[in-house]
């Protein structure tokens, strides 16, 4: 983060920041390189039968990543 974990208190608590920082927003680039690892080893081995799920979970993966960097950032 660009600024103190605590320095939006008392208006959003530390406690949710840490929330949103270290659970929601690791979880989302967590998965999105998860994800992108699985696109990449399935086209590499000409495996098509579950692109369509993956290209879902990596749009929904990497959308909550960059929202949750906006949000981030925003505040």
């Amino acid at each position: 983060l660009p600024y103190p974990i605590d320095a939006l208190e008392p208006y959003y608590s530390k406690e949710t920041l840490l929330i949103h920082f270290d659970k929601l927003y690791t979880g989302y680039v967590d998965k999105t390189n998860q994800t992108e690892e699985k696109l990449s080893f399935a086209r590499a081995n000409n495996d098509f039968t579950n692109i369509k799920c993956l290209e879902k979970e990596l749009s929904f993966q990497g959308s909550g990543a960059i929202l949750h960097q906006m949000f981030l950032h925003i505040l």
